[in-house]
């Protein structure tokens, strides 16, 4: 089974998840979903309170890593400070003002605008008191003193999930995420006809919900969303998701890769994607996220495996995997978790991503956050119980944010495995 009939069954390509009907609210709705999940969306309140404290884990943060970051929450700033229509198109669709001088400073009058702007500024300011703080702290304290000789990000069968990856790995300068989901050229804004950009805004709003909401994106709803509007394929959110991180677009380059993993101008490669220059004004540092479209399964990668020779050439990274469907527990996927095995310096997961029967203790440490209760119910068949036998020796650190498909923060499994 190839991996795009994947999608069609359960056990889908990444991020797929049974979640019951649902009225649309943008910001963190209680939302009915399958199997023994909780019932309403974990609240802000919810996730600081833990009931004990930690035993002390056996890796020692060095007396030189950087203080947590303050609780106040980090907003973007008001207006860009330059303007490129890269930057400003993504700062629109983000619901944050363009420069005076854009050429789409016009279209923020409209008020179809202004109610989406308002609608994303409370949806995450939601998500940055509920999950993207309690994230920086964690990664300050527990993967940073770890993983900074490492400067590339590998985040396959993410989507278009920039905002878990930055938040992860804010000191990476190399982004490389994959999907399944198209790149289509974003068209000029300013040529959109209204009515059309109102439906993409209210599109955007609609795609974003359960990543906001959850922590991951519903593979199915992603595809069928992400092709409705005017604006097709992944660039739109990953736009939004840099605009309100903070990060200033510089350019959108639409490349492809060929079989030997080379990058090509255009879209004439075997691999089609996008290069996304940027910086980050927190740090002044230039940053360049790739992504491309591409089928991870071993009967793919004996056609073409040039996205793992491109991420090859990119030399050791730091991998991250969440809400992966399972699917490197599978069988079908034995290459790219093979490629990740070797290729990284540490791996950062929750339990869909590699078993942990992969990571023997000759090659790798092991650190435990969090809880392990075993899978949802819709891929109960991956429960892994030398996991749950490492857990229960560990004394592993609560979370303070809910992470992959046990989105409540007091049933979240994160692990991260550093080689030796």
């Amino acid at each position: 089974m190839n991996q795009v009939d994947k999608f069609k069954t359960p056990m889908t390509h990444h991020h797929c998840l049974a979640i019951g009907t649902y009225t649309f609210l943008f910001f963190v709705a209680a939302m009915p979903l399958v199997a023994d999940e909780p019932a309403a969306t974990p609240t802000a309140e919810d996730q600081p309170v833990q009931v004990s404290q930690p035993v002390a884990q056996p890796a020692v943060t060095p007396a030189n890593a950087q203080p947590a970051p303050s609780l106040v929450a980090a907003q973007p700033p008001p207006v860009a400070a330059a303007s490129s229509p890269a930057n400003d198109a993504a700062r629109f669709l983000a619901g944050l003002p363009v420069a005076p001088e854009s050429p789409i400073a016009a279209l923020t009058q409209d008020p179809g605008w202004q109610a989406h702007a308002r609608a994303m500024n409370q949806a995450f300011a939601q998500l940055e008191r509920r999950q993207l703080n309690n994230i920086r702290i964690f990664r300050t304290e527990n993967i940073a003193p770890v993983t900074q000789q490492n400067h590339t990000c590998i985040y396959l069968f993410s989507g278009p999930d920039f905002l878990y990856a930055d938040a992860m790995f804010s000191d990476a300068t190399t982004y490389v995420l994959q999907g399944l989901e198209s790149v289509e050229p974003l068209p000029n804004l300013s040529t959109v006809p209204a009515a059309a950009l109102s439906g993409t805004l209210q599109n955007i709003e609609a795609s974003l919900n359960t990543i906001l909401s959850f922590s991951f994106f519903k593979t199915k709803d992603m595809r069928e969303d992400f092709q409705k509007s005017e604006l097709k394929g992944v660039l739109p959110a990953i736009s939004v998701f840099m605009a309100r991180t903070g990060k200033i677009v510089g350019d959108i380059q639409y490349i492809s890769l060929d079989k030997a993993g080379n990058v090509v101008q255009g879209f004439q490669g075997a691999t089609r994607g996008a290069k996304v220059t940027f910086s980050d004004p927190a740090t002044g540092a230039e940053k360049t996220l790739y992504y491309f479209t591409s089928d991870l399964s071993d009967e793919a990668m004996k056609r073409n495996a040039g996205l793992l020779r491109f991420c090859e050439s990119l030399g050791p990274s730091n991998s991250l995997l969440k809400a992966a469907s399972y699917l490197l527990h599978s069988g079908g996927f034995d290459t790219v978790r093979n490629f990740l095995l070797e290729d990284s310096g540490a791996i950062l997961q929750d339990d869909s991503g590699i078993p942990v029967r992969y990571f023997t203790p000759d090659h790798w440490t092991l650190r435990f956050f969090g809880v392990y209760s075993g899978p949802i119910e819709l891929f109960k068949q991956y429960n892994q119980p030398d996991l749950r036998q490492f857990y229960a020796v560990s004394s592993p650190k609560p979370l303070t944010f809910g992470f992959g498909y046990r989105w409540n923060s007091r049933l979240s499994t994160i692990f991260l495995a550093v080689k030796k």
